[in-house]
């Protein structure tokens, strides 16, 4: 009881600090452009400014990746409230079968991931080979989005997580989509997903 309490105050809070934001969206025709001929994509955001990703994309047919770890299991109750579902796993439980289980989905039209590369425990802004090996392997581009809000909290771990104070900007910026095939090298990916995340964030954080 005490747990349905927590996540039910966990998605409340949530809605309310991004809820009633100010928002501006650039770049929604790289993913609508996917969507009208029923492409899957793979979304990729920094893990400490996934809130504003997670917030925009919600009911919005979005697969996420959550851990098997205890905050993984809150935040993917607190997901599935918010209309996503789930595939569970990372590098430390269960990410082979994680990893598999993503190949399976994108073979299918119209599949939407949301993965954060250099979550859930970092290091900061250095992205993990997983989303890109999935690009690779079923062919499908990797669309890199940052949402950035004006005001927020700031909070210091193994990174910067960012939390929207209530009523302030958010600027949404959906990046261009990225392509890779099985001849590139996996650094050479990984650097093109940095390169265009870091570009991204740029955006998102000008005037915001």
């Amino acid at each position: 009881m005490i747990y349905k309490i927590k996540t039910f105050v966990v998605k409340l809070i949530i809605q309310f600090l991004y809820g009633f934001n100010k928002w501006e969206i650039l770049g929604e025709e790289n993913i609508t452009s996917l969507v009208d001929k029923n492409q899957s994509f793979i979304l990729v955001t920094w893990h400490g400014k996934v809130l504003s990703v997670f917030k925009y994309f919600a009911n919005k047919n979005y697969i996420g990746l959550a851990s098997k770890s205890k905050d993984g299991s809150l935040i993917a109750d607190v997901a599935i409230k918010m209309g996503y579902k789930l595939v569970r796993g990372s590098s430390g439980k269960g990410g082979s079968e994680a990893y598999q289980e993503m190949v399976a989905l994108l073979k299918n039209p119209s599949v939407r991931l949301i993965i954060t590369p250099d979550g859930p425990t970092g290091p900061e802004h250095i992205p993990k080979a997983g989303a890109v090996r999935l690009a690779r392997e079923s062919g499908v581009p990797i669309i890199p989005v940052i949402g950035h809000v004006a005001k927020s909290w700031k909070f210091k771990n193994w990174h910067t997580f960012y939390v929207s104070k209530p009523f302030s900007k958010t600027k949404l910026v959906i990046g261009s989509p990225l392509y890779f095939n099985k001849e590139q090298s996996i650094d050479e990916c990984l650097g093109v997903v940095k390169e265009s995340l870091m570009l991204t964030d740029e955006m998102a954080s000008s005037d915001a």
